[in-house]
């Protein structure tokens, strides 16, 4: 076994990889980004892969994954996933680290595990996402038996693996042959920095202002988003929702209180700047999506002392503690259940005080990336110093 430990005081070195440039905040909503930078403090990145697929593949891969309406995703064949990772394998085989980060890169890192001790990173596991994600439910038999494959030589080859719920890290030890003690649950943080934050009690007692954020109309539960706030304003309650990232097809008729804002990419200071600014005159975070792994919208919303409402699915658990931080609603409940749910929160003060000012202490102490990244660092300063130790006793 190899002594990763170094000298004393010497510092951890990584390589990382993820599936696009990690220096691009448009690469899985900047959640690459944020771990690279909060990493850096703490150990020396000696190299970084800004492009782990060739251009020609990512080409291909888009086009095929069109003709068949998703059901043909070429990543994640055995043959199409060697034969694309060979690159970057082999730029990271020759990378003088300790450590392979490997973020959401499934089929690169089954490869990597075999080469370099690996750390690898996901927000859920493909037994879980096979049957729930349309974007996966919807691959041909054979390619989900592929994946799945993939995933568990990525998960079972690696040396440590870190998700941010209790909900993907259980799956990657009973789905996909993790060792208990290789398998670790750390929060992860926002994706946009908080900056002046409004104080929950300056927000207004009677003109409420709900705030949705996500790409997929359908998926995030967009309908049922518009048909809360119609029944509360038919009860004569004064709201309105920003919605940001997505639209419908075609508006229902006779609803007021709605401002879209479309699509803000975080790369752009203008466009970051309005988000902050929508998040900080919100009350509450309501995206009643239908399936989610994680949901890192709701750390933002932490971050800025905003409650979340929910469903109760997938990974946000993780990130929503029940009638604490937030409300999370039993999957399949219609507008009705959160019209009453939101309206019942906003009109008790305290209650809803205590909850913004919970959200917020979460958000400081657990729900940011500094915080995952020490725990990140004491995990792998921890493993080497036993190896050392078990390779100078001969172990």
């Amino acid at each position: 076994m190899t002594d990763r430990s170094g000298p004393a005081g010497k510092r951890l070195r990584l390589a990382f990889i993820c599936a696009g440039n990690p220096c691009d905040l448009r690469t899985w909503s900047g959640t690459p980004s944020h771990m690279l930078k909060a990493l850096r403090p703490h150990f020396d990145v000696v190299n970084v892969i800004h492009e782990p697929f060739p251009r020609w593949f990512v080409l291909l891969r888009r086009a095929i994954r069109r003709l068949t309406r998703g059901s043909v995703d070429i990543i994640w064949s055995q043959f199409w996933a060697y034969l694309v990772s060979i690159p970057a394998v082999n730029k990271l085989k020759k990378s003088q680290c300790d450590y392979v980060f490997a973020v959401a890169v499934t089929p690169i890192a089954a490869h990597v595990v075999s080469v370099r001790p690996t750390v690898f990173v996901s927000d859920t596991t493909q037994h879980l996402m096979s049957n729930y994600n349309p974007m996966h439910s919807n691959l041909v038999p054979y390619l989900k038996k592929s994946a799945r494959m993939l995933e568990s030589t990525s998960v079972s080859g690696a040396e440590l693996c870190l998700y941010p719920s209790e909900w993907a890290r259980s799956s990657a030890v009973s789905d996909h042959g993790a060792r208990v003690e290789n398998a670790v649950a750390v929060p992860w943080g926002a994706n946009l920095i908080a900056e002046n934050i409004s104080r929950p009690e300056e927000r207004s007692r009677t003109d409420w202002r709900l705030l949705f954020v996500g790409a997929d109309w359908q998926g995030k539960g967009g309908d049922i988003a518009l048909a809360t706030v119609a029944k509360m304003r038919e009860q004569g309650r004064r709201v309105e929702i920003d919605i940001v990232g997505s639209r419908p097809t075609r508006l229902p008729e006779n609803i007021d209180g709605i401002t879209f804002h479309g699509f803000l990419n975080k790369n752009s200071a203008m466009n970051r700047n309005r988000l902050s600014e929508i998040y900080r005159r919100a009350h509450v975070f309501f995206l009643p999506t239908q399936f989610e792994a994680l949901g890192i919208v709701f750390a933002e919303a932490a971050s800025y002392g905003i409650p979340s409402v929910s469903y109760n699915t997938g990974g946000i658990s993780g990130m929503i503690i029940d009638q604490v931080t937030g409300i999370l609603v039993r999957e399949g409940e219609g507008a009705d259940v959160f019209c009453k749910v939101l309206t019942d929160l906003l009109a008790d003060r305290e209650r809803y005080l205590k909850m913004c000012h919970a959200a917020l202490q979460r958000s400081r102490t657990m729900l940011n990336w500094e915080a995952w990244a020490q725990r990140v660092a004491d995990e792998l300063n921890t493993r080497a110093r036993l190896v050392g130790e078990n390779a100078s006793r001969g172990m």
